[in-house]
């Protein structure tokens, strides 16, 4: 399994629908920076975010994320925007298969302990303005990859809006790894979350969708009951406030948000013929903000 070739072959496919920026050994595709590459684009990176590990349906006004094995893989080690990549003056956030490479970030990468060695390099990169010749070549050299592929978008375009909500199984592994949980008990995980409106406020809806209206479900290997009340976004402090609410009380600062929040509404755990439920989808919280 080289997740990082098999992805660099499915962005090549896009090449058609995207713009392409060429420097030595790299390619870039605008997919949603100047244009906006589609439906069918925005499924394909979504998935290949996840390593190809994890499959994207849009259902009417609901995303559904299958990922039917190696979810800690697909979420952790390759989907989780853990790269602060430098373009320009500004760090934006890189995600896929290329941070398992570089090992960003190395806490995480090394837990799940999935490694592999490439000569390509896919990442996929939220961004208003293309990756210059010098966050091309920063990115080669702490891969290690010889070429290197980039998927860039602005979150505001359909390819970032499909890229962002494919998160929510993602968002109910980090929540679980941050309890200490080891995620690769995780045998196989879907998630659906319902679609917000595509407009320049989808940072805070986007989460809000997440936080109140995923719904996570996840066969497990074991588990620890004692984690059930707290792996869903009801446990935070902050429950019942808008995204942009909880923001500006961090003084706009992600880290200094309770991580509490940071979970799906809802989780069901299946463990050798056990079934553990928490949480539930907040309709009438949704019907406010979405």
């Amino acid at each position: 399994m080289n997740l990082n070739k098999k992805c660099y072959g499915i962005l090549k496919e896009l090449e058609d629908v995207a713009e392409v920026t060429e420097y030595d050994h790299v390619r870039i595709l605008d997919l949603g920076i100047n244009k906006d590459a589609g439906e069918e684009a925005a499924i394909k990176v979504a998935e290949v975010t996840m390593g190809s590990l994890g499959e994207v349906r849009l259902e009417d006004t609901r995303i559904r994320v299958t990922i039917p094995e190696k979810p800690s893989v697909a979420c952790l080690s390759c989907q989780l925007a853990g790269w602060a990549i430098p373009i320009g003056d500004k760090n934006k956030l890189g995600s896929g298969p290329a941070r398992i490479l570089a090992k960003k970030p190395s806490d995480i990468v090394d837990r799940i302990a999935y490694h592999e060695k490439s000569d390509k390099a896919v990442i996929a990169i939220e961004t208003s303005v293309l990756p210059d010749e010098k966050t091309c070549n920063y990115i080669l050299e702490e891969t290690g990859a010889k070429e290197l592929i980039i998927a860039a978008f602005r979150e505001n375009s359909g390819v970032g809006l499909v890229n962002i909500m494919a998160r929510v199984v993602e968002m109910a592994l980090f929540r679980l790894d941050n309890l200490g949980y080891d995620t690769n008990q995780i045998i196989s995980a879907e998630g659906t979350a319902p679609l917000p409106r595509l407009d320049d406020r989808i940072m805070f809806t986007s989460n809000d969708a997440i936080i109140y209206g995923g719904s996570v479900r996840i066969e497990v290997n074991d588990w620890d009951a004692g984690l059930t009340e707290k792996a869903v976004s009801k446990a935070s402090k902050f429950y019942g406030k808008s995204f942009e609410e909880i923001l500006n009380e961090a003084s706009g600062d992600f880290y200094n948000i309770d991580p509490d929040i940071f979970a799906p509404a809802e989780l069901d755990i299946s463990f050798e013929g056990n079934h553990y439920h928490v949480g539930s989808v907040d309709r009438d919280i949704l019907d406010k903000l979405l």
